[in-house]
C-alpha cells in the first residue's frame, strides 16, 4: 500500500521530517557538531497554488532534529541561520534538481548566517535533501 502523502509545508510534513532526519545513520554523523537553528522561509507563489509564505523551523542539534515545526515567515526569520526561497525552488531542492549548497552559493537560495559553516555541513545538509525525498510529498501546484 502507498503511503499518503503529505502537504508540502504542513505540520504533517514537518513531523515527517523529523522523522526521517532522526532515522538517518548518515545525519547523525554529519550533523555532528552543528547546533544552530535553522529557518526556512518558503515566499509565496500564487501562481503556484502557494498564496502564502511559510516558516520551518529546524533546532538541530550534533546530528539530531530535536523539533521541527512550520512557524511563522517572521518566526523563521529569528533562527541563527535563515535560508530563503520561492515555493518552486524548494520544490526543486525536494526533488534533487538543485543541491542546496550550490543554490546558496549561485543566489538562488538566500542565506542568512555564516556560509563557511554551511559548506562544512554540506553533507548533513545534503541528506536533509535525501531525507525530505523519503517523505510522499503532495504539492499544491500539482493538484
Amino acid at each position: 500500500m502507498a503511503a499518503t502523502k503529505v502537504r508540502a509545508f504542513s505540520p504533517e510534513f514537518a513531523q515527517a521530517f523529523k522523522e526521517e532526519i532522526n532515522k538517518s545513520q548518515v545525519y547523525k554523523q554529519a550533523g555532528k557538531g552543528w547546533k544552530w537553528t535553522v529557518g526556512l522561509v518558503v515566499e509565496a507563489e500564487p501562481d503556484k497554488n502557494v498564496p502564502d509564505s511559510h516558516g520551518v523551523f529546524l533546532d538541530l542539534f550534533d546530528g539530531e532534529a530535536r523539533d521541527i515545526k512550520m512557524v511563522s515567515p517572521d518566526e523563521a526569520k529569528k533562527c541563527d541561520f535563515v535560508i530563503t526561497a520561492p515555493y518552486s525552488r524548494w520544490k526543486q531542492v525536494m526533488r534533487k534538481e538543485l543541491d542546496p549548497t550550490k543554490g546558496m552559493m549561485q543566489g538562488k537560495l538566500k542565506l542568512k548566517g555564516d556560509l563557511p559553516t554551511i559548506v562544512r555541513y554540506t553533507r548533513a545538509s545534503q541528506e536533509m535533501t535525501e531525507c525530505t525525498t523519503r517523505i510522499p510529498v503532495d504539492f499544491p501546484d500539482e493538484d
